[in-house]
């Protein structure tokens, strides 16, 4: 026998042997310098055993529970146990835990045995008075620690989760495979999505080095937006937050972004080889990685090389593109190959078997996707077109103007490559005359004090590339080329401009109609409207405020631009949403803010000339939560060579648009939203209007009909392929066991109540409590304050600073969790009163699936209610129903031989469903009974 000076001490409960005779330590005591134990032995007998008389008495499939050495070290939790050894003459047990899909070696001295669910349910233990009520409490918890991990929904998010970026995350994660290319419509959210992934994932312990590739004018909005809504706070721009000197600095970086075009340079991408592989690796824009073949041949471009080596450095990759297709489908494959490169043989025959995109492609419209009541998120929009008739004057204007862009143009095309800045230049007049008479304005006094020397230092057009792309139209209405005239006779030709512009300025027909008609004609109808109005440029944002803030007072009136920090632009969206009535945005401004709940009405002052960013401005009202069908009026002059060829595009393109939305003699406008969004990303009209000038209307207009027609053939082959991916289905949803709101708040309230928890106060409409919590919890859990305003709502919380959201990041909740799953809190049998159900047996447990190199991949919360015929049903809507309420005991237990045979039914159901979920990417690792309870009814 081992020393007894270098002996653990048996805890209470450790299952021992003496000779032939098994039994529990009940307690140890020293009595005349002999250490004994005091034993409960199984066949109902007591004594006290000298504890060096003592061995371990742990049997395979015993039930255990770890209890740790000392208080700084956290239990290992309940398992069960596989078998004994004695090594370096010690004896341990291997115990495996379920929950954490481990087996361990460990001492049998810190080990108690405990009477599982199965052993209670065969001995027909009852548990305490208030025993259905724990398990209740107990199985709630766990479903709901459970959907938070597949789903990440019920984390601190700063979002509200649709039910389809719900099931998104869910499907991906359920797979096994973690390989996708996500190609949600254009506005459903792949950065809201890719968020709750990433939540997810880091959850599990899946995720714990990431890499984020995107363009170079979204690095910053990607950190923001996983900053600011996930809180992924340690997220670091590769060349802006931080550089590599060494390969062992990546090391200090596990959470990276960067941008595609900078990574793609061969040093970079260099020293990027160099990291350690990454959990996971995020493509967004995933359709410029551009890959063609010409024969037997391929042309790769920098960024697909630069994606093909990545695909070396992860298990893990995602794709990120709402168009992937863009009727291209030697580069759309391409990408398949690269996402999965174990499937390229079937991708080759991708046309002959498009079901294969089931298992790598997921893609929801915004036509099919609903709230969590089944309600179709968008509720519709009406569009009204505002003409402004030009006067004499303008028409003079816009004659010279055009002259004056001819000139320019041409001098930029004898320049060849070296005149491209002079044509960019000429470019943004051309936009800027289309927005405002201001910002023509402004930008002509601009040219001409260039010209005489007065303004500071140029940036240069090469740069813009790499800049923010919401920043663009802010930037480029302040850029110049030279303080040298474009063109003989610059000068004299700005002076007449200027002065004729600002004559323009004294009667601006097009602030009229927006003030007198526009603005009036909603407000007619009701005085508390709110008014959202874009532009591109700031010029003419503050030209608009000053006219606002002159008719209606600065009160009203707020401005958010990419000038402003995050804080400030939150600030004025705040005050819009409180007593302001108009709030003026530029793009980079409106990027990111959702402004449904208090306004359906816009005003686009001017017509961007990529329509796609229409469609974002219109996405800022028209979106999930908006009650209320959006009016957007366009206010456009067709008296002018650009704003009839602005006003073409956009007819063609609703031309187009209705066209692929009519299916039989019916027009579904909800899928014209779907076709609208894919249109204007496969078609670049821009680079058409560019040349418009120099071209004329009418081969401006051919050339528009020959781009879209194009893009109408491409969205039907792109649609004809995307039948076969997966997307969201309800119904995939509604069997299992998902916590509602109902589920949520019974369990905090009953919580609460067991806590010692004191709530004070109920307010909004009993969606926010008033709690105070005891001195020795607050001390306990280390909370600064016994007082706090609690609620699971976020849209409440995020409009009072003083409420906080409950949510599963929440100490309290965390704590709440804790309790109510542990061994102690009890609950793992009991006898309910029912209504609903037949006299039956419940059961609640895991099942778990992980991957071919035994990761947990997958686990899944169930019900299973077992009728007294035998009858099995897996999550009944009715049981799941049963968990909104308080549960009530009763007497009622089933005979031994009616326990087994409905746990037999139990066994045969976890097998089935195990291997219903199996496939070449998932294998069943176990499953673990929770808590088993039988039902008492009424019911025949």
């Amino acid at each position: 026998m081992t020393n007894m000076s270098n002996r653990l001490m048996p805890i209470e409960g450790t299952a021992v042997k003496y000779g032939e005779k098994l039994g529990i330590i009940q307690s140890i005591s020293e009595s005349s310098g002999k250490i004994l134990a005091s034993v409960k032995w199984f066949n109902g007998d007591g004594s006290k055993v000298n504890l060096q008389d003592l061995t371990c008495g742990f049997q395979r499939n015993m039930e255990v529970r770890h209890k740790p050495l000392s208080y700084s070290q956290k239990s290992l939790g309940c398992g069960n146990v596989v078998s004994v050894r004695i090594i370096g003459n010690r004896e341990q047990v291997l115990v495996d835990f379920p929950d954490k899909g481990q087996q361990i070696w460990l001492p049998y001295e810190s080990l108690k045995f405990i009477k599982g669910p199965k052993l209670r349910f065969f001995r027909r233990d009852k548990g305490a008075e208030d025993a259905a009520e724990r398990f209740r409490l107990k199985s709630l918890a766990h479903a709901i620690d459970t959907w938070n991990e597949n789903s990440g929904a019920l984390s601190k998010l700063d979002i509200d989760p649709l039910p389809h970026q719900i099931h998104l995350v869910h499907h991906i994660l359920a797979h096994g495979n973690l390989n996708w290319m996500i190609a949600d419509d254009v506005g459903l959210g792949k950065t809201i999505e890719t968020g709750m992934l990433l939540k997810a994932l880091s959850q599990r312990g899946m995720a714990r080095r990431i890499l984020l590739v995107t363009p170079a004018g979204l690095t910053q909005q990607w950190k923001e937006e996983l900053q600011n809504k996930f809180g992924f706070g340690d997220f670091r721009i590769y060349g802006e937050n931080f550089t590599i000197d060494e390969p062992r600095e990546w090391g200090m970086y596990n959470h990276v972004i960067g941008s595609i075009d900078r990574f793609k340079d061969p040093e970079h991408l260099m020293k990027l080889m160099h990291a350690e592989p990454w959990d996971i690796i995020i493509f967004d824009e995933a359709h410029r990685l551009s890959r063609r073949q010409n024969g037997m041949s391929f042309d790769s471009s920098m960024r697909f090389k630069l994606a093909k080596s990545l695909r070396k450095k992860t298990d893990a990759l995602i794709l990120l593109s709402a168009t992937p297709h863009q009727g291209k489908h030697d580069k759309f494959v391409s990408l398949l190959e690269l996402l999965r490169p174990d499937l390229k043989k079937e991708i080759g025959t991708l046309k002959l078997n498009p079901e294969l995109l089931k298992e790598m492609l997921y893609r929801n419209n915004k036509s099919d996707v609903t709230d969590a009541e089944g309600n179709f998120i968008f509720k519709g929009k009406v569009t009204k077109a505002i003409t402004v008739e030009v006067d004499q004057a303008f028409s003079a204007f816009d004659s010279d103007l055009q002259s004056y862009l001819r000139k320019g143009y041409a001098q930029a095309k004898s320049l060849g490559s070296a005149g491209n800045a002079i044509g960019f230049v000429m470019t943004v007049y051309r936009k800027l005359a289309a927005s405002s008479a201001k910002a023509i304005n402004s930008a002509l006094i601009r040219r001409k004090v260039r010209l005489e020397g007065e303004l500071g230092q140029l940036f240069s057009i090469e740069g813009l590339s790499e800049l923010d792309q919401r920043y663009i139209g802010e930037l480029e209405e302040n850029f110049d080329y030279s303080a040298k005239e474009f063109f003989d006779g610059e000068i004299a030709l700005l002076d007449e401009l200027i002065a004729k512009s600002e004559i323009l300025l004294l009667n601006d027909k097009k602030i009229n109609e927006f003030l007198n008609g526009i603005v009036n004609q909603v407000l007619n109808n009701n005085l508390e409207e709110k008014i959202l109005i874009f532009t591109e440029y700031r010029s003419t944002q503050n030209y608009l405020f000053e006219a606002l803030s002159k008719r209606f007072s600065h009160s009203k009136v707020e401005l958010i631009n990419g000038s402003m920090k995050h804080q400030d632009r939150r600030e004025a969206i705040k005050r819009f949403e409180g007593n302001g009535q108009f709030l003026i945005s530029t793009e980079a401004g409106g990027e990111g803010i959702n402004l449904q709940k208090n306004c359906h009405i816009m005003v686009n002052y001017d017509l961007p000339w990529n329509p796609m960013r229409l469609v974002q401005r219109i996405g800022r009202l028209y979106r999930y939560g908006q009650k209320k069908r959006v009016i957007v009026f366009n206010i456009h002059s067709p008296g002018t060579a650009d704003e009839q060829i602005i006003q073409l595009m956009y007819e063609r393109i609703g031309e187009v648009v209705n066209d692929l939305s009519t299916v039989g003699d019916e027009f579904h406008e909800r899928l014209s939203d779907d076709i609208l969004g894919e249109i204007v990303d496969l078609v670049d009209v821009e680079s058409i209007l560019q040349e418009a000038t120099l071209e004329g209307i009418y081969r401006t207009q051919q050339k528009i009909d020959e781009a879209l027609e194009k893009a109408k053939s491409a969205a039907n082959v792109q649609q004809e392929l995307f039948d076969h991916a997966s997307s969201f289905d309800p119904n995939d949803l509604r069997g299992g066991f998902i916590p509602s709101v109902e589920h949520l708040t019974s369990f905090v309230e009953s919580m609460f109540n067991y806590l010692g928890i004191q709530v004070i106060d109920k307010t909004h409409s009993g969606k926010v409590w008033q709690i105070r919590v005891s001195e020795e919890l607050q001390d306990s859990l280390g909370m600064r304050k016994s007082r706090w305003d609690l609620t699971l709502d976020r849209v409440i919380a995020s409009n009072r600073e003083h409420i906080d959201v409950l949510d599963l990041d929440h100490l309290l909740m965390k704590h709440m969790l804790e309790v109510a799953k542990s061994y102690s809190f009890q609950g793992q049998t009991a006898s309910i009163q029912s209504v609903e159900l037949v006299t039956g047996s419940l059961f609640c447990g895991f099942l778990r699936w992980q991957n071919n190199q035994g990761v947990r991949q997958r686990q899944e919360y169930m019900t299973w209610y077992v009728d007294s015929h035998g009858d099995l049903q897996v999550n009944d809507p009715r049981v799941l129903d049963m968990f909104k309420s308080e549960f009530s005991s009763s007497i009622y237990t089933n005979e031994l031989e009616q326990n087994k045979f409905h746990f037999k039914c139990l066994d045969i159901s976890i097998d089935d469903k195990l291997a219903a979920f199996s496939s070449k990417w998932m294998q069943p690792e176990n499953y673990e009974v929770v808590s088993a309870a039988w039902l008492t009814s009424d019911k025949p």
